[in-house]
């Protein structure tokens, strides 16, 4: 193809897309939602999983005692999870402690000036922390066996393990939504685009017409919609990595307080690290969107 050729059909292209400028901008618009949406889901997703392990490194078993429990028998169930491989440290909590604990965490509040020494009714503990998060159930079957039952007043690994999976769950339930949202809008924007470029050729159908009369190739009628559709792609993709860059810039400094300045560091962290190839992708959704519906569409309609 010559240079002048594909000076003329790039014009063309570009004269296709601002002659039908509120149409266009509405294509354009549908495929930044879209590609907006997948992205925000990608980043929402890798947040809530980032959280997720934080809280499976952080999270601990702590087991507490009845009144009752000798400190001969606190001392032998210390000595055998110290004893395990998957356990990493096991601190003894007495009494006093516990209440020095609490009136940290109470510190200010007016229910700490209502528990002294004399009436402690916080009980004896054993903090424990294990190599790896998943050693956690194992060590809390251990811990649940009939030996000790007597003692052992309450396990705080389940609620922990609530809490675990319910991330787990939020985390799932949001990938399924995302893919779900996602699919949706790809299939709108492709609609939009495919009526888009129709319009465009039916408006155009006299002045085509005439292009193949005056010789005009298959190629030359075919590729300005096919630049148009990629114009679609490109300019979505800009906009949409716009929002998204604006968007991480405008919340992760609310994030610190809610989920800790860990995960909004990691999450711009992992977004600039990411940029270009997160760019890239997108720009490839978008560019392969625009163009397959501008060839569907001007083979279905110019019957190439």
């Amino acid at each position: 193809m010559r240079i002048e050729s594909a000076n003329r059909i790039i014009k063309l292209g570009l004269t296709n897309f601002w002659r039908n400028r509120w149409l266009s901008f509405a294509a354009t618009l549908i495929m930044t939602l879209t590609l907006l949406i997948i992205s925000t889901f990608a980043i929402l997703s890798l947040v809530i999983n980032k959280t997720t392990d934080i809280i499976r490194e952080r999270m601990d078993i702590s087991v507490y005692f009845q009144d009752s429990a000798s400190n001969e028998q606190i001392v032998n169930l210390q000595r055998q999870l110290a004893a395990r491989n998957d356990v990493k440290t096991v601190e003894y909590v007495s009494k006093d402690e516990a209440l020095e604990r609490f009136k940290n965490q109470q510190q200010g509040k007016k229910v700490a000036q209502f528990i002294n020494p004399e009436e402690n009714p916080l009980p004896r503990s054993l903090d424990i922390k294990s190599t790896a998060a998943e050693s956690l159930e194992s060590i809390n079957q251990f811990i649940n066996q009939d030996q000790f039952k007597p003692i052992i007043q309450n396990i705080s690994y389940q609620d922990n393990k609530t809490i675990i999976d319910r991330l787990i769950a939020i985390t799932s339930f949001i990938r399924e939504i995302g893919w779900l949202m996602s699919g949706a809008f790809v299939l709108i924007s492709i609609l939009v685009i495919m009526n888009t470029i129709r319009l465009t050729i039916f408006t155009r159908k006299d002045e085509i017409e005439i292009m193949r009369l005056v010789g005009a190739n298959d190629a030359f009628v075919r590729t300005p919609f096919v630049i148009e559709g990629l114009l679609y792609g490109v300019l979505a993709t800009i906009l949409a990595m716009s929002f998204v860059w604006m968007g991480v810039a405008i919340l992760a400094p609310r994030m610190e307080q809610y989920l800790g300045i860990g995960i909004s560091q990691q999450m711009v962290s992992f977004f600039a690290g990411h940029f270009w190839l997160m760019l890239f992708l997108e720009l490839v959704v978008g560019v392969s969107i625009g163009i397959v519906c501008s060839l569907i569409s001007v083979r279905k309609h110019l019957k190439f």
